[in-house]
């Protein structure tokens, strides 16, 4: 009887274990591997978390086109209210205003998307898209995000729930789509 309990015990654990979605960790040194969509057409694209901390820095690489960073302060990055649109990134290190964020919502943003279930970025506000249609997959596991829909329908945004590192892994209707597939 007593192994039938732990046995019964252990396979609840697991099950538990296993329906827990991953939060993969973003830190400086972070490598993503992703596809960006530009008008259509799809490229293999390379990011790393240059810096954790401020200012902040995303660095990009393309093969054939070349590489760079998107750098944002940290007042951009507490209260940034708008994403940078950018289809074809400047080569080297592009700064970004107070105002912008680059592959991320700011934290403020996201505190309200916890709390309200929206929040406005860039004139558009997003709420939580419900059913959820989707499970969004990172290194081959389901990840803990944030589905989010604009008001026409025409932008939407899954958000890693990481209030300390709100990265947007994956997106439709912006300049440059991303649909990041693993994260080291």
């Amino acid at each position: 009887m007593k192994k039938i309990i732990s046995t019964l015990c252990l396979i609840a654990i697991f099950s538990v274990a296993k329906a827990q979605k991953f939060v993969p960790e973003i830190k400086t040194g972070t490598i993503i591997t992703a596809t960006a969509v530009v008008g259509g057409q799809e490229f293999p694209l390379a990011l790393k978390i240059v810096s954790a901390t401020a200012p902040y820095s995303i660095g990009w690489g393309v093969d054939g086109y070349g590489e760079g960073a998107f750098e944002m302060s940290e007042k951009a990055f507490t209260n940034g209210t708008e994403l940078l649109q950018v289809s074809q990134p400047a080569l080297g290190t592009t700064k970004l205003t107070d105002t912008q964020t680059f592959g991320v919502i700011s934290k403020d943003a996201f505190k309200t998307l916890v709390d309200k279930k929206a929040f406005t970025y860039g004139g558009n506000t997003f709420k939580i898209k419900t059913p959820e249609t989707a499970a969004i997959k990172i290194n081959g596991k389901d990840v803990d995000a944030f589905h989010v829909i604009n008001g026409n329908g025409s932008q939407e945004l899954w958000i890693l729930n990481n209030a300390a590192f709100p990265l947007i892994i994956q997106s439709t209707g912006q300049a440059t789509d991303i649909v990041m597939l693993e994260i080291k």
